[in-house]
């Protein structure tokens, strides 16, 4: 039996992102999409924004994402 899709994973951002398309907030939580050549990571927001970020701007640690409300 084949399984459904994979879990996203989920990120939460270490400090807040200023580009001209907008802006994406310290502790946000963004959805992992995929890795981009340059190192960046695709990631999108609870909006559904897709956002490139620099992966050490980003936390996976259960710490971190215990503050989801």
């Amino acid at each position: 039996m084949k399984q459904g899709s994979k879990m996203k994973k989920r990120y939460r951002v270490l400090e807040t992102i200023t580009t001209v398309d907008g802006t994406l907030y310290k502790d946000e939580l963004v959805t992992f999409e995929n890795k981009e050549d340059d190192g960046d990571w695709r990631v999108k927001d609870n909006m559904g924004r897709i956002w490139f970020v620099d992966p050490k701007k980003v936390s996976n640690s259960p710490a971190a994402l215990s503050k989801e409300k």
